[in-house]
């Protein structure tokens, strides 16, 4: 009778190992982070999908919520399948549904399931309006003020770019961009551009104001010059970083300055998309899985160790009282 009992419950542990073996297997997807704020109407999130069982494919969709969707959320694109063990992949998101905020998740399914956690970003490809009143003039024999006025736009506005070329024709981009000011709607401002050594040489100039999105507006500036824009690959922020050159700028009645720059504005926060690391459950500690199960289980692995701990207790008695 005791062996019956002994073989029992010894077949019932194995079977309890077996299904928790089998439930350590697990699913995992991280979805990239997109920047807070974009005018991008299209662009990709990288997701990384893994799973303990090598053998196993995993099956990602991805889903959006855009304004007017009320928080509910569909799934774009097709199903994207991974190869066995999970690979990494992308979501291709396009913002068809106008200026606002949009969030994303994306589900794998392969030994388990898995949801991602949500991301979002702030889309706004609007324009601000247009600088008014430009003057153009000589402080000294290297040194230009160029005079303005930002436009009502709502606050739409808040910072202006400073341009120049020796040609009366030039691209309006980083590689001509000289200065730069961070002003606001509907405000006096100005700019200096000090040209030293090339003092003799005659500078043609246009500005152009942008928004918190990178959103660019139209030039003005020396009537007699002919200029092709060419929008900046990098999201300009408000609070924008100018490096090098030796221009100073000015919002006049508030003093504040801005350093000018030779180069390419580097915005505070970096247009692109945060990369989604890998897993470290499914990566790194083998003991992370198992840990996990007996975290979502302990209901399971009580009475497991409760079972253990009772055949413990009654082979230790059987032996005492022989």
């Amino acid at each position: 009778m005791k062996n019956k009992i002994i073989k029992s419950l010894l077949l019932s542990i194995f079977a309890l190992f077996v299904f928790v073996g089998t439930s350590f297997a697990a699913t995992s997807v991280r979805l990239q982070t997109p920047p807070s704020q974009t005018n991008d109407d299209s662009f990709t999130l990288t997701f990384v999908a893994l799973d303990t069982d090598s053998s196993q494919t995993i099956t990602v969709k991805c889903f959006k919520s855009g304004p007017g969707d009320s928080g509910s959320f569909s799934q774009f694109g097709s199903d994207i399948v991974t190869s066995a063990g999970g690979n990494t992949d992308t979501c291709d998101v396009s913002l068809n549904q106008g200026n606002g905020t949009y969030s994303f998740y994306a589900t794998a399914q392969g030994t388990s399931s898995s949801t991602s956690s949500t991301v979002s970003t702030d889309f706004n490809n609007s324009t601000p309006g247009t600088p008014t009143n430009y003057s153009k003039s000589k402080q000294d024999d290297c040194t230009y003020k160029i005079s303005f006025r930002t436009a009502d736009d709502g606050g739409k506005t808040v910072k202006v770019n400073l341009y120049r070329s020796s040609d009366t024709s030039f691209n309006v981009d980083s590689a001509h961009q000289v200065n730069s000011v961070n002003i606001g709607s509907n405000t006096d401002g100005s700019m200096t551009d000090n040209v030293s050594p090339n003092c003799n040489t005659t500078y043609y100039y246009v500005i152009r104001a942008f928004d918190t999105y990178g959103n660019g507006s139209g030039v003005i500036g020396d009537s007699n010059v002919t200029t092709t824009i060419v929008n900046p690959t990098t999201t300009v922020t408000q609070g924008a970083i100018p490096v090098g050159g030796t221009g100073t700028g000015s919002v006049l009645g508030e003093g504040a300055e801005a350093t000018g720059q030779g180069g390419e504005v580097l915005a505070t926060e970096s247009a692109q998309p945060s990369e989604p690391e890998e897993s470290e459950e499914m990566s790194k500690n083998p003991l992370t899985a198992p840990m996990n199960w007996i975290a979502k289980n302990w209901i399971l692995a009580l009475s497991l160790l409760i079972l253990i701990a009772a055949i413990a207790y009654y082979v230790y008695r059987n032996r005492n009282t022989q």
